[in-house]
């Protein structure tokens, strides 16, 4: 080859381009990000509206239905998903993976603006924004202090969150556990009756008192100068709060806001609440902005931390509650740890069958040169350093020495003959070129579909497959220019010293002993092939016997919970649920921090308690973290028996977004609620009676205490009293509403109007509240509405535009996601829904059922680029299957070693699968390219299959035994999060283990097979022509007819 030629001819050249390529690779090391997983971005956009005081049922109604009619004519549209909760409306709109999410969501915009004409008048404007589904926040940071409430709410958000927030790389900073500043007016009804002053008298008594109004432009002097004009009446302190006026009584004396309430420098409604290891405090949660590098934001923060800390008040303290970065830097530390391991393995193999220090160098500068090579390649394409792209490096530590291997032993062969270094450089490269040519590209035909799968998981494994690419490709780069070079002016006669000669007589020993079996497959040759044939039966044995998942289980040392505590609980029941919470998980053996908070959802929900625990690191545990995760279940639920729901759950690897983050989600869709819970009651009670699942709930709640205020139209339009003056003044001394901002010291705080406390405690007290007519009568409430109590949904979701109810579960432990699968199909499938309603599927079994599509695409377009590929080297259409018959014999022992190791067969098992296909081929390519030179010179194909398996034995186990022991610290790694690799290991290992034995073989069984047909072929045709073979066909052996 030409490439060969002038590497060897100008050495310098050669050692420039690699070092080129590795100088650029050095560079680019130290530029790339670090995070868990690629950086992949969803095409969700969500739509969020608040209407303060709305019912479920209300928001659904006029707020959430509107909205889903409008922007559901946008083209590209997956799946419609809202949510209706108390005065909150979110709709969630995921669009294609092929769509462009800047563009959908200005669609969304322009739908949403148009649809606001049909949305009430007094919503707040809604909030469409790009949904980042791994919006998690990756931080929380604890305040604690011996200090009001309020003095710490106050620090955490004047000094720590303006400090957090400026931080490069943050997204948000959250509060919650907070009690912010707030100027509060509290009325009295009493007094309000005697002034005659309603609550929306106040209300605008603060909107139009309490102001800053700009006045224009004052121009003097023929327009020499200018002054802004504005007039200011703005109050100063608190206090002047008191002094406005709302109205003027008869005698003309004022009625200000001081006689009919209460003004308050106070704090805002207790909602919120968190608790990190017993100790109450404010917590600030910590997003990061959507690609940005977790851990480089991570660190900023924590010296931020650092630094607020040395500066903190004294009493002050600041702890880091909650870091994903710990386990995304752990895990990158370990899967580094294992590449450099794999590294020392690969290299003690290669000199174990190379017997030469020299030879193992020279193969084993393939190693670094890929690697760091790549480096450069992930620069260019955008890539992270992650858990996938590590992964995929592990994997080709037993590649990239494949192509060095077979170029230097065939070198050193030459070269022990007696040849001249510089010719057997040449001539022992030539040789093998088209088998390293043929293995590398069969190499990348596998791996480049899977860097294009379709879907979400397409979308991970594009950094995975391709990071392969980079590497391979280098790699052959290296072993048809470095290696050469190094070979021709390095290698010499081997006479080895007398500790490796026992190694060597294994060697000849080995070679010998394969010889005769060779002898022995081709003689027998259709019985090989039956035992072949065979082996794949024992493969469909243990494969059915393997579980199947969609990402195995994992052991990150923490895990998440929420306690949900009946509907109406408040605040002061979630802090009594707290406390309990905390002493029982202290109980819990291996729980070392506990940070609990209340009503930090999105929703706001002050009866949800959320969990999160981090626990003893793995390797210092005698029991696995999902083993702590059900003693904490068990605790939880013996300290809280009043709750409705307790769920303990592994940290997902996806959140956010409307994302089901539990194993399994069947939604259940259709018109009317009752029916539709009646049978997801049914269902729910078969599913507790397998014992296959585990924080089993249903995602309808019932029983939401309300108090309804039933207007009497007549009785109102007699009195000349509207239902909006009713619902304002009613929001207004119930609920609350925020009449306008207060500045002080820069900084604006809410000034809210509310009815006092003790007045809104009784029913017949809120009856008395007075409403202005339109002729500005006050009128009672009691005359115009009743009021009573009743319950109703807490929240209402919908799927494409379909009122929905999913039943949510986990796994129970020790059970694989495709058995609980398959029982919940089972049972659907004994007691099916009526035919007004739908079922499907979302959450982890939805992303496994688009995972086996996916796979089952790239599997295919992998063997058809494999064929395509090895016909073409291979200038035949047989030979192609010859080799391809190699692929199906890693069968046996990828799935024997899955069911013996304990593994599911999970989605990166799957994917290893499909490498696995290109990987075997490099076994069957060499023994053929071999056979097929020896053809060339003349040698019947009998003869040629068997002087070719003895020669290339060494390097097909050589190539072997590499990969195989490059993925042994994959498949035997125990460190955070190794679960869902150690699947991959396995089955890499067992599949090669047993396709390099079958393939040595069955492919000289396979090879002189086709000679047999062209016989049998030839017989037949003389037969049916009436004349002898002999006479009109060229005579030859049957065995000599090429594989064609």
């Amino acid at each position: 080859m030409w490439l060969v030629d002038l590497s060897i001819k100008r050495p310098v050249l050669a050692v420039m381009m690699i070092g080129a390529l590795v100088v650029l690779g050095w560079i680019s090391m130290g530029r790339l990000g670090v995070d868990l997983f690629p950086d992949v971005e969803f095409p969700y956009v969500a739509v969020t509206t608040t209407l303060e005081g709305a019912s479920p049922d209300t928001m659904e109604t006029e707020v959430s239905d509107v909205i889903e009619e409008s922007v559901n004519t946008i083209s590209g549209i997956k799946q419609l998903r809202s949510t209706s909760a108390d005065g909150l409306s979110q709709v969630f709109i995921e669009f294609e993976l092929e769509e462009n999410v800047d563009v959908k969501a200005q669609d969304v915009r322009d739908k949403v603006n148009i649809a606001r004409r049909d949305l009430p008048e007094d919503i707040d404007p809604p909030v469409i924004e790009k949904v980042d589904p791994d919006a998690a926040p990756i931080m929380s940071i604890m305040i604690a202090a011996d200090a009001s409430i309020g003095e710490i709410t106050t620090y955490a958000d004047e000094v720590v969150k303006e400090a957090v927030q400026r931080l490069p790389g943050v997204g948000s900073v959250t509060i919650v556990g907070g009690r912010l500043r707030e100027i509060r007016i509290w009325l009295n009804a009493d007094k309000m009756r005697a002034f005659g002053v309603t609550a929306d008298d106040v209300v605008r008594a603060v909107r139009s008192e309490h102001a800053e109004v700009p006045g224009g432009r004052l121009e003097i002097g023929g327009g020499a100068r200018e002054f802004g004009a504005k007039t200011v009446s703005e109050a100063k302190t608190p206090h002047e709060f008191a002094d406005l006026v709302v109205a003027y009584r008869e005698s003309g004396a004022p009625t200000r806001i001081g006689d009919v309430a209460r003004v308050e420098d106070g704090l805002e409604d207790e909602r919120s609440y968190a608790q990190f290891n017993g100790r109450p405090g404010v917590s600030l949660e910590v997003r990061r902005q959507s690609g940005r590098n977790t851990l480089e934001v991570a660190e900023a923060v924590h010296a931020e931390v650092e630094r607020l800390q040395a500066g903190a008040p004294d009493g002050y303290e600041l702890v880091v509650a909650r870091d994903v970065s710990r386990f995304i830097e752990s895990s990158v530390e370990d899967v580094t740890h294992e590449l450099e391991i794999a590294i020392v393995l690969v290299v003690i193999v290669t000199f174990f069958f190379l017997l030469s220090w020299r030879a193992t160098l020279m193969v084993a500068i393939a190693i670094p040169t890929s690697l760091i090579s790549a480096f450069f390649a992930f620069e260019v394409f955008d890539f992270t350093i992650n858990m996938l792209t590590l992964l995929a490096l592990t994997v080709t530590i037993g590649l990239l020495v494949d192509d060095a291997i077979v170029v230097v032993e065939s070198v050193q062969r030459d070269i022990d003959a007696g040849i001249e270094p510089e010719k057997a450089a040449r001539q022992g490269t030539a040789r093998v070129a088209l088998a390293v040519l043929a293995g590398t590209f069969a190499t990348l035909a596998v791996f480049v579909p899977i860097a294009f799968m379709e879907g979400i998981v397409g979308r991970f494994f594009l950094q995975y497959g391709l990071a392969i690419v980079f590497a391979v490709s280098v790699s052959l780069l290296v072993a048809l220019t470095l290696t050469p070079m190094l070979a021709s002016r390095f290698l010499k006669p081997e006479s080895h010293p007398a500790f490796l000669r026992p190694i060597e007589k294994f060697h000849r020993r080995l070679d010998r002993a394969y010889s005769a079996i060779v002898g022995v497959v081709v003689r027998w040759r259709y019985l090989a092939l039956a035992a072949a044939i065979g082996s794949l039966f024992v493969g469909g044995f243990f494969a059915s016997r393997v579980p199947s998942g969609f990402t195995s289980k994992a052991d990150r040392s923490e895990f998440l919970g929420a306690i949900e505590l009946p509907l109406g609980s408040g605040i002061a029941e979630s802090k009594k649920a707290i406390a309990a919470t905390n002493k029982a998980l202290r109980e819990v053996e291996h729980v070392k921090n506990i940070f609990l908070t209340a009503g930090a959802g999105s929703q706001g929900k002050a009866n949800v308690i959320d969990l999160y625990a981090s626990i003893t690191p793995k390797q210092e545990r005698r029991i696995g973290q999902f083993e702590v995760m059900d003693e904490a279940r068990r605790a939880l639920r013996e300290a809280v028996p009043e709750a409705s729901e307790i769920t303990v759950a592994e940290v997902p690897w996806i959140s956010g977004g409307g994302v089901s983050t539990g194993d399994i989600e069947l939604v259940i869709r259709g018109d009317s609620i009752p029916e539709i819970d009646a049978y997801v009651k049914a269902i729910m009670a078969r599913m507790r009676e397998t014992n296959l699942y585990s924080d089993l709930r249903s995602s309808f709640e019932e029983g939401r205490p309300e108090l309804l205020i039933d207007f009497n139209r007549t009785r109102a339009g007699d009195l000349g009293v509207s239902a909006r003056a009713l619902a304002t003044t009613a929001r207004s001394v119930i609920g609350g509403v925020d009449a306008g901002t207060y500045e002080e010291g820069g900084r604006r705080y809410d000034v809210r109007v509310r009815l006092e406390e003790s007045q809104r405690q009784d029913r017949d007290q809120l009856q008395l509240i007075q409403i202005r007519s339109e002729s500005g009568q006050l009128i009672d409430l009691a005359s115009v509405a009743t009021m009573r109590f009743a319950s109703g949904p807490s929240q209402i979701d919908r799927q494409d535009r379909a009122r929905k109810i999913s039943i949510l579960a986990n796994t129970a432990s020790n059970v694989a996601l495709g058995t609980a699968t398959e029982a919940l199909e089972m049972i659907i499938a004994e007691y099916p829904p009526p035919a007004t309603m739908q079922i499907s599927y979302e959450g982890s079994v939805r992303r496994m059922n688009e995972s086996i599509s996916a796979i089952i695409f790239a599997f295919g377009l992998a063997m058809v680029a494999l064929y395509i590929v090895l016909a073409s080297q291979f200038n035949s259409f047989v030979q192609p299957v010859v080799i391809m018959l190699t692929a199906p014999l890693s069968f046996s022992g990828a799935f024997a070693m899955l069911y013996f190791g304990g593994q599911e067969m999970s989605l990166f098992a799957q994917i290893g699968l499909i490498a696995l296909m290109g990987i075997v081929m490099k076994n069957g390519i060499l023994l053929v390219d071999r056979a097929n030179q020896l053809r060339e010179e003349g040698a019947p194909a009998r003869e040629a299959i068997l002087k070719a398996c003895p020669e290339r034995l060494r390097p097909v186990l050589m190539t072997a035994f590499a990969a195989i022991f490059g993925m042994i610290p994959v498949a035997l790694s125990s460190s955070d999060g190794a679960e869902w690799r150690n699947a991959l290991g396995y089955l890499i290992i067992g599949g090669l283990s047993s396709s390099t034995i079958l393939t040595l073989l069955v492919v000289p069984a396979a090879y002189v097979v086709p000679g047999d047909v062209n016989s049998v072929a030839r017989l037949i045709v003389g037969k049916l022509n009436g004349v002898i073979p002999g006479k009109w066909i060229k005579a030859k052996s049957s065995t000599d007819a090429p594989a064609e």
